[in-house]
């Protein structure tokens, strides 16, 4: 592409208006370290008032297609977020012959292999680092350090929303405590549904496994999120010697893989276990390469915004079209998955309780490798199982029966135990 690149931004929000900030201070030190000269040619807002705020009024436009045919712009930066207009922008930029950058998760997990086809047909380059995990180098690692190994397994902390409030939830917050800090902080939207539902977590675990597995999946990643949990489960499971992380999970067997989201228990001696507040992580398995960890900030303006401005300088020394290529490949059906449980069940402090739970257990085949009460002197008390592995199947049919014991006065909290070493 050459040296020189000239830029077409559109969306002026958060990450839109910190990659303006970097290029109006950094251009000089990105053309002395790099040799690539940055020029912001045209930007395209629904108002013109964030532009004369950035000083940039005077390259403004209010249709993004004039951005497509001005002929000095070779990059259409897109960080507008969501699918459309966002979807559509991205695919007549790629038609009018322009490499695309984007930070945007939620329009590559639902319709990247489209966008990717027609890049290639197209002969130009989508680049998303910020899409995923904010400044982990995540997508630059799986698709340029990994090209030559074949990836078996996937786990990241991948939502700094989510676990920031898991992190104030361990040191002794109440979850809507939490969620308020993370609020007032800026971590958490004013609706966090999208992020505490595992959602979020759920489109980026999506695209790290098709990539990862040259993979097309026509099936949505198991997602659960992490509104069931309390304290007390934190307070449970540090004294098990676990903590409790929502983890992306993505394991490639023979043919099929297994996708979920999901609150795990995992060792507290694990490198997740450190991983806390807004920060992200991702642990790579690779055959010729073992593990991988890499972590680091996963959400922020100036964070992600240095991220995009990279993908922008990795463009000038593309001499190639990124070839990605994907096969259909099955989900594992998330009642096969197999894992250990932490169950919490809020029983009548009466005589028969654990009998019954018991029972239903045995008929599951379920074998409880450790059962504790936790309170005494209470109408009703909280009784944590824990269970050798099991299907997801299995557990689901014991929980099913166990909500209709008399004896079960609270819904039971489930969590999938990963012993990661």
């Amino acid at each position: 592409m050459g040296n020189e690149i000239n830029i077409g931004l559109i969306g002026l929000g958060t990450i839109g208006s910190g990659v303006v900030e970097i290029l109006q201070t950094n251009s000089k030190l990105i053309e002395k370290r790099t040799g690539v000269k940055i020029n912001l040619v045209g930007v395209c807002d629904k108002s013109l008032e964030r532009a004369k705020q950035l000083k940039i009024d005077n390259i403004f436009v209010s249709d993004y297609k004039v951005l497509l045919k001005n002929k000095k712009i070779n990059v259409i930066v897109e960080l507008i977020g969501g699918y459309e207009p966002a979807r559509t922008i991205i695919m007549d930029s790629i038609k009018a012959k322009k490499n695309v950058v984007t930070a945007n998760k939620a329009v590559l997990a639902k319709c990247g292999y489209e966008i990717f086809q027609s890049a290639q047909k197209n002969k130009v380059n989508v680049l998303f680092e910020a899409a995923v995990c904010g400044c982990i180098p995540i997508i630059r690692t799986i698709e340029e350090s990994f090209s030559s190994d074949n990836i078996t397994s996937i786990y990241g902390i991948l939502n700094g929303t989510t676990n920031f409030i898991l992190t104030k939830m361990n040191e002794g917050m109440s979850y809507e405590g939490a969620l308020k800090k993370a609020q007032e902080l800026g971590f958490a939207e004013r609706d966090p549904s999208f992020d505490v539902e595992g959602k979020d977590a759920a489109q980026k675990i999506f695209l790290l496994a098709s990539l990862a597995f040259d993979a097309k999946f026509f099936e949505e990643a198991f997602t659960c999120g992490i509104l069931d949990l309390t304290k007390k489960d934190m307070d449970y499971a540090s004294e098990l010697g676990y903590s409790i992380k929502l983890l992306g999970i993505a394991k490639k067997e023979n043919d099929c893989v297994e996708l979920r989201v999901g609150p795990c228990m995992i060792p507290s001696s694990n490198l997740f276990s450190s991983v806390n507040n807004e920060v992200n992580a991702v642990l790579l398995c690779g055959k010729q390469t073992g593990d991988i960890f890499l972590s680091g900030k996963g959400a922020g303006k100036l964070p992600t915004a240095t991220v995009v401005v990279t993908d922008i300088i990795e463009l000038a020394s593309r001499s190639r079209v990124v070839q990605r290529f994907f096969q259909k490949t099955n989900l594992k059906p998330i009642s096969e998955t197999i894992s250990k449980y932490y169950l919490r069940v809020g029983l009548v402090d009466e005589p028969g309780g654990l009998a019954s739970i018991a029972k239903v257990f045995a008929e599951e085949k379920i074998s409880i490798s450790g059962c504790a009460q936790k309170e005494v002197n209470h109408t009703v008390v909280p009784v944590v199982f824990i269970t050798h592995k099991a299907t997801q199947g299995q557990i689901d049919q014991a929980v099913k029966k166990c909500n209709k014991l008399s004896c079960v006065k609270e819904k039971i909290v489930l969590i999938r135990i990963e012993d990661l070493k």
